[in-house]
């Protein structure tokens, strides 16, 4: 068994593995495209005798978590035929990946999972979901008049790429696009006509991304920076009701929408989404923006497990800065054995696997939550005091790869 990158004359066959591992079929013309936009590097592979059994592609992409760009493994495009299936492959090619993405210097990872339950024992955990309402036309938003406008643009990211990016900022997750992401992954993957809303001052303030199709009216994004481009952005929506019987939003999460609505009472269907994990734990915890912490309290001690990446394992510790500054300054103390348990279960601190600590640094779940489920073990003062140094920034995603 050989662990390489793919190599630039095994572009179709990467390819094929692909459309028969998610059941699709890409015409000479799309196949074109796709080797064009494919770099061979990017993916790892299983090989034997000059035959491929398994690929794994990691995109080097950028996500904000915190309000700042973070470098990102996107794990996408895993297969494996099926007579090799079941032969601990993809262990060992996410093994190599990331291995990679803590040289590369990305220190988190997001996937789109086929089986939640298989990536969790590889360390990913669930952090951002979907959500879809369904509103019939007399369920839409009352028209209001705003200062601004909405008009429809052409598809380029010039306009609406800056309003995104500062919407992006507020939640944890959302990828930072950059123009040939636009194009590509936003743009070409579905049909739609773009909208935006401009204020009395002839700013951007929101947008829409849109079809409307056999009588639907369906919203793959809609973003918005402030209430009045919220509000003129659904009356754009609600303009459409004379030929439309009803309109389905995407939402990226939990963003208040619903709640906001006229008519709350909608079809609302939320489903689990993206995975992310943190590969590099040290790196991690250094950059990530905590909220301001008294140094009088004492440092936060974490005691993490990670039975797959063992460089994780370990204590970190987080000492808030002198005069109630930043908690920038982490120690971390490796596990004199390798393996998940200790022998002597650690007086102070919170214990908990690299799991749940992706969840609770990405605002995935409550910190209350993980610790009332056990997934977080240690006194609950320390809970509570950990709790408050993550910034209330809720996940989102509206990407895929």
């Amino acid at each position: 068994m050989n662990i390489r990158k793919l190599k630039e004359h095994e572009l179709n066959t990467a390819i094929r593995m692909s459309e028969f591992a998610f059941q699709y079929e890409l015409t000479e013309d799309e196949r074109t495209e796709r080797k064009k936009a494919m770099n061979p590097e990017e993916t790892w592979v299983i090989e034997e005798e000059g035959d491929i059994q398994s690929k794994a592609t990691v995109l080097p992409l950028n996500v904000y978590i915190g309000g700042k760009p973070w470098s990102m493994g996107g794990v996408a495009g895993v297969a494996t035929w099926p007579e090799h299936r079941r032969s601990g492959l993809v262990r060992e090619l996410l093994g190599a990946a990331l291995n990679e993405m803590k040289e590369k210097g990305q220190t988190v990872s997001f996937l789109y999972p086929f089986s939640i339950p298989f990536y969790r024992k590889f360390g990913w955990e669930l952090f951002a979901d979907q959500t879809v309402i369904t509103m019939p036309r007399d369920k839409l938003p009352v028209r209001r008049t705003t200062e601004g406008s909405v008009r429809r643009v052409e598809k380029n990211d010039t306009i609406v790429g800056p309003v995104y990016d500062q919407w992006a900022q507020k939640f944890n997750g959302p990828l930072k696009r950059n123009s040939t992401w636009w194009e590509r992954s936003v743009f070409k993957r579905r049909d739609g006509e773009l909208a935006v809303y401009f204020n009395e001052d002839k700013e951007a303030r929101g947008y829409l991304y849109y079809q409307v199709k056999d009588e639907v009216l369906t919203v793959h994004q809609i973003v918005w920076l402030d209430h009045e481009a919220r509000t003129g952005l659904w009356t754009f929506i609600s303009n459409h009701d004379s030929m439309i019987k009803e309109a389905v939003v995407t939402l990226p999460g939990d963003d208040g929408t619903v709640f906001l609505l006229d008519d709350p009472h909608v079809e609302k269907k939320v489903s689990s989404y993206f995975m992310a994990r943190i590969v590099d734990a040290k790196s991690f915890l250094e950059a990530y923006p905590f909220a301001t912490a008294n140094e009088d309290d004492g440092p936060v001690f974490i005691h993490l497990e990670d039975s797959f990446c063992e460089w994780n394992n370990g204590t970190y510790v987080i000492k808030p800065a002198a005069g109630g500054g930043e908690p920038v300054h982490v120690t971390h103390h490796h596990k004199p054995e390798q393996g998940a348990s200790c022998a002597h279960p650690p007086k102070r601190g919170l214990t908990m696997t690299v799991n749940t600590l992706s969840a609770l640094m990405l605002n995935a779940q409550p910190a209350s939550v993980l610790y009332d489920a056990g997934l977080i073990t240690g006194r609950k003062e320390e809970i509570v005091r950990l709790a408050g140094m993550i910034p209330d920034r809720k996940p989102a995603f509206y990407d895929f790869f």
